[in-house]
């Protein structure tokens, strides 16, 4: 099955991601709770954690075939659901797989720019909206 543009493949992807934002916002919704609104960077640390942890064991069981997963059963899980629970898990694996071609200079360079232009692109954006808010 090609897994371009086709119904089942945009049908998984929808529903997984809806699947894995629910999770996010339940997880963060139980750790604000029991933490305090204060702490929602622990629930942000703990869901991109888990979530690179899924990735990685996912990707590698789908790779090693260590179990029958359809193309778009890893679809449904890797860019859906945990693409909709946490896009930092698909980040993760990109440096793991950086790393395993050898390519540590730019795993590193690209794990340094994302951090790095992630928070000012965040920092800006917030700038931004309150500059133009009277």
């Amino acid at each position: 099955m090609s897994t371009a543009l086709d119904w089942r493949t945009l049908g998984a992807i929808l529903l997984g991601g809806g699947i894995g934002s629910i999770v996010r916002y339940l997880v963060t919704l139980l750790v604000t709770q029991r933490a305090g609104a204060g702490y929602s960077w622990g629930a942000t640390l703990l869901i991109n954690v888990t979530g690179s942890l899924i990735i990685g064991a996912v990707f590698e069981l789908s790779q090693t075939r260590a179990i029958g997963m359809s193309q778009l059963t890893r679809i449904f899980l890797m860019t859906g659901v945990l693409g909709g629970f946490t896009t930092f898990s698909t980040f993760s694996l990109d440096m793991v797989t950086l790393v395993a071609d050898g390519a540590m200079p730019l795993a590193l360079l690209y794990g340094t720019g994302s951090v790095v232009f992630g928070f000012l692109g965040a920092f800006l954006g917030v700038i931004a909206v309150r500059a133009l808010q009277p």
